[in-house]
């Protein structure tokens, strides 16, 4: 009955997300900035920030930048002295590992990798090695403040100063010139640009004046940088992650296609790249008149990343990638309001609240979260971040998840997280709240376990929303079954990124494919590509004995799957406490064979025909799957894991369940059960 599939090279894909519209007036800008009001194609309207704030306003709260000090320098010896012993001495030893440090070089060819095979790693190690190390120099320097990583922290200011691009060969499809080697007349700005240049105006910003007992253009130096690189094509441009026009059109998302002259789609690009651009504007733009510029249209820019987000503050990106969604959405607006001393203000909004709430929603228990699409199943949650956006929210939820989340060995990174660590681990013991029953309307996803507060009995989830998310997968419909808060019935989620992830053979890659998700697959037809692909006619409903999801799938598969009908029901009978999963389907012409694709990390045995018993290596009870013998026939592959995420997350290899109808038909009832074995 078991067999092996070749599975060597999954991976993942890149990004969608809505925008809505949003007016301002260009006056604020540059003559030759590009427009910047713009009716995006779908999202909301809000406007949050506008409406919080005008530019007037703005520029006259928007504190100088000599004035703004939202955290202590190496100069306030009382705060750095006063950081956690165990967390100064861990920033001693990590700045003393790179004491005459040899910064790794960056070869032209090492960063045509990516573009001649594929290769986005090389690269990014070597970067990401000098990031790292600059970062703990810095902060050792702190720490001791007697000048002895300085040298070092100037080899390291000076060699990051000297790259040619911040960011990193993946997104070079935003210059002119394409894939290839940065353009140094095109200077674009990426996720990986803005976040270096936060690290430089935060180095900058925190060493202040010692930088210039070793040279006074060391500083000069970052600014120059951040002025031809960051400042000024941030407000000449509309890049496409902006949600303005103007961006050139992302190849990366071939299904999407956006109309000449519309806004691209935007996703947590916008966020993120803000969080660092406001880092850099208020820590080291030295022009003021350009630095209320960029800190506007950074504003703008947030909104629209705002506007797309549903009022249940559903990520459609999945968990995986909140703390760089909302999380650095956060970050942004409290720069926005420290900066503005609390003129910038939409803390009281509900849907801040709602994208906050989004990780307790699909938590399923420990560091197991829902994983739509390229989300892993194990996140490790920003806990500075969730803490302080509960705090500021006053909702104990939030803080709760933040505090049970932190890690034994946590070790803040970030400005904000160092000097809120002492109070975070103040705050008493808290367990996080496992929920009994979530429902998003809109982002379209139901949980449900045996009862609240505990990982007792089965747990179910299921996502039925569209094809042409950011990360998506081909998955509208598929579920998820828990038991002990142990995994069972799963989905592979995010792999190590390649160059397939972000072109058009992303749906070549086996675990975007709904084969691989718990879904059918008609023929030998499989859910098609794109959000016109999508679940329908959803009924949701949850009570003390029950919660189930009942949708249409047939508009989730192409013309040639013959489907005129795939209704599914997913059920957890709490009474019971066994899960149901029902399909009924209607066809226009018969097909040779359906099959049902269960994807498990569970070794799988039949107990007999109609039974197979899932046993866990984790810990889970053995699970037993029950079908009619009668109507379907089992058989099971085995499926190596070589891609580094996905071996992390689930080991050496999976098993995927394949229960097929005999012979052809054009309707049909199937129904699996799942229940403690």
């Amino acid at each position: 009955m078991q067999q092996e599939n070749g599975f060597a090279s999954l991976s993942r894909r890149t990004f969608l997300l809505g925008s809505a519209a949003f007016a301002s007036s260009a006056s604020v800008f540059a003559m030759d900035s590009p427009p910047i009001d713009w009716a995006a194609p779908r999202g909301k309207q809000r406007n949050l920030l506008a409406k919080a704030c005008s530019p007037e306003k703005l520029k006259q709260s928007l504190l100088p930048r000599e004035k703004y000090r939202p955290f202590p320098t190496i100069h306030d010896r009382a705060a750095w002295q006063g950081l956690r012993e165990q967390t100064r001495s861990s920033f001693l030893a990590s700045g003393e590992k790179y004491l005459g440090y040899k910064w790794p070089e960056m070869p032209a060819t090492t960063f045509l990798e990516y573009a001649r095979m594929g290769n986005r790693t090389h690269y990014q190690s070597l970067r990401d090695a000098r990031l790292h190390a600059l970062q703990a120099l810095v902060y050792a320097e702190c720490v001791e403040a007697k000048g002895r990583f300085l040298d070092d922290i100037t080899n390291g200011i000076w060699a990051v100063c000297e790259e040619s691009f911040w960011g990193v060969p993946a997104h070079l499809y935003i210059q002119k010139a394409d894939l290839g080697l940065p353009d140094p007349n095109d200077p674009i700005v990426d996720l990986f640009a803005a976040q270096t240049s936060a690290l430089l105006a935060s180095s900058v910003y925190v060493l202040d004046s010692t930088l210039d007992t070793v040279s006074p253009l060391i500083r000069e130096r970052v600014y120059f940088e951040a002025e031809r690189r960051i400042f000024d094509p941030l407000l000449r441009q509309n890049f496409m992650w902006m949600g303005l026009p103007g961006g050139k059109p992302r190849h990366d998302m071939p299904w999407i296609k956006v109309p000449e002259g519309q806004v691209q789609p935007v996703n947590n690009w916008d966020s993120w790249i803000c969080w660092n651009w406001l880092t850099t504007a208020l820590f080291l733009d030295q022009n003021e008149e350009r630095r209320f510029k960029g800190v506007h249209k950074a504003t703008i820019c947030l909104d629209k990343f705002i506007n797309t987000y549903p009022e249940d503050g559903g990520c459609e990106e999945g968990p995986g990638y909140w703390n760089v969604g909302p999380g650095a959405m956060f970050d942004a607006l409290e720069l926005l309001h420290s900066s503005t001393s609390g003129a910038v203000d939409i803390y009281s909004n509900p849907l801040i609240t709602q994208m906050g709430l989004y990780m307790n929603r699909v938590h399923v228990a420990g560091s197991y979260y829902l994983n739509p699409g390229d989300a892993s199943p194990i996140i490790h949650l920003d806990v500075d971040k969730m803490y302080r956006f509960g705090k500021t929210l006053k909702n104990r939820d939030m803080i709760s998840l933040a505090i049970s989340s932190m890690p034994a060995k946590y070790l803040p990174s970030t400005l904000p997280a160092i000097f809120n660590e002492t109070e975070l681990r103040a705050q008493p013991p808290a367990k996080a709240r496992l929920l009994r029953d979530t429902w998003l309307p809109e982002t379209h996803i139901m949980a449900a376990r045996q009862k609240a507060e505990s990982t007792d009995g089965l747990y179910l989830a299921c996502v039925a929303s569209d094809n042409g998310k950011s990360h998506s997968h081909n998955d509208t419909g598929s579920f998820w079954v828990y038991s002990q808060g142990l995994p069972v019935l799963i989905d592979l989620g995010g792999e190590t990124y390649q160059k397939k992830s972000f072109d058009s053979h992303r749906y070549e890659i086996p675990s975007t494919q709904s084969a691989f998700h718990n879904l059918p697959t008609i023929g030998d037809v499989q859910q098609g590509v794109g959000p016109m692909f999508r679940a329908t006619d959803l009924a949701y409903e949850a009570n003390d004995r029950s919660a189930q999801l009942g949708m249409e799938l047939a508009h989730a598969y192409p013309a040639e799957s013959k489907l005129k009908s795939w209704r599914r029901t997913v059920k957890l009978d709490r009474v019971a406490n066994q899960i149901e999963i029902e399909d009924n389907y209607f066809l226009s012409e018969p097909v040779a064979e359906i099959t049902l694709n269960l994807m498990t990390g569970c070794k799988v045995t039949e107990k007999k025909k109609g039974e197979l018993t899932l046993t866990s290596a984790q810990g889970a009870p053995p699970t037993l799957i029950s079908f009619d013998p009668a109507l379907l026939t089992a058989s099971v592959e085995t499926v190596p894991l070589h891609n580094e995420e996905l071996n992390r997350n689930w080991g050496a290899e999976v098993y995927r369940i394949q229960l097929k109808t005999p012979g052809s038909r054009t309707s049909g009832k199937l129904k699996v059960t799942v229940s403690v074995g």
